[in-house]
Order: structure tokens, then C-alpha cells, then sequence
């Protein structure tokens, strides 16, 4: 009677490892991981998340090493840090224009007082406003209608397709 035995056949894994080196460094290693799979989206130019750290990759290095039953694709990425964007500041001499609030329902009211109050006069209509919203408007107004002189026929023409109020005229 024979006894089966076992003979132990050699299979050879792949591994994908990455090796993430310090920010300006080219041996000290921030992070090592191995995948089945080989990495992907990994290129220069592209940005990495470890842990808070944001960083950019500047080089990548690719080897080949066989460790016992495992061959290991090694990526070495060498990277940079990644600053965080401030915010400029507007100079002294400048200001800032007022953020808008309105709704569509706000704007049609401002479009016939411009017609109605106004006669469509947008500059006589700014030296008496003190609300934000509606000096935003009316300088976007003004500046389209420097674009676009036919403007004022059109909202004209839709102020006066819903009147819902009497002619009234400041003088």
C-alpha cells in the first residue's frame, strides 16, 4: 500500500506595493501599502490625501523585487506638500459689491419700479437707493444695458403686459 504525500509546489504571488516618501525626502517613507491589484490614477501632477496631509506628486519610481514566493511591484512616489490657498483681500481702495438676496418675485418688483417710477432713468434711480440688493441691481441693469440698448423695450414691454398698479411718477 503506497501513502500519498505532498510535495509543496512553488506559486509565485504578485504584490502591488506603494511606497509614499516624505514631503522633500527621497528615503524616508511616509506610508506602505500593498495591494492583488496594481495601483491606478496615480501619475505626476496628481494629488494625494494622506491622513490631513494634502500632497502632489512629483516623481515616480518603479521596481521589481522577488522576496521569497512574492514578487513585489514597488511604485515610489515622491511628493511635495500641497499649500493651502488664502484668500486675498480686496485693497483698501476698493468696495466690495453687496451680496444679492432677491428672488425672482423681488426682481420683477425692481424692474417696474425702474419703468413705472423711474422711466427706465437707471442713474436717477441709483442716486436715491440705500438698499444693498437694489444698487446691485441696478448697476447689473445699467451695465446690460450698455450691452444691449433694446433691453429697456423688452422689460418695457413686460411691465406693461402685468400692471398692477397705477402710473405713479416721482419728480
Amino acid at each position: 500500500m503506497l501513502t500519498p504525500i505532498s510535495v509543496k509546489t512553488r506559486v509565485l504571488r504578485n504584490l502591488w506595493v506603494l511606497v509614499v516618501l516624505v514631503p522633500g525626502s527621497r528615503k524616508r517613507v511616509l506610508q506602505r501599502r500593498t495591494s492583488r491589484r496594481p495601483w491606478r490614477g496615480i501619475e505626476v501632477g496628481s494629488t494625494l490625501r494622506i491622513g490631513r496631509a494634502k500632497l502632489r506628486v512629483t516623481r515616480i519610481e518603479q521596481s521589481i523585487e522577488r522576496r521569497g514566493d512574492d514578487i513585489e511591484h514597488v511604485l515610489s512616489v515622491s511628493t511635495r506638500a500641497v499649500r493651502k490657498r488664502t484668500r486675498r483681500r480686496p485693497p483698501a481702495n476698493v468696495i466690495p459689491m453687496p451680496r444679492e438676496h432677491g428672488s425672482a418675485l423681488t426682481d420683477f418688483l425692481r424692474y417696474h419700479v425702474l419703468v413705472r417710477v423711474f422711466d427706465g432713468d437707471v442713474d436717477a434711480w441709483l442716486a436715491q437707493l440705500d438698499d444693498e440688493g437694489d444698487v446691485r441691481f441696478a448697476r447689473c441693469i445699467r451695465t446690460r444695458l450698455r450691452k444691449d440698448p433694446t433691453l429697456l423695450i423688452a422689460i418695457r414691454r413686460m411691465v406693461d403686459a402685468t400692471p398692477f398698479w397705477d402710473d405713479v411718477r416721482v419728480s
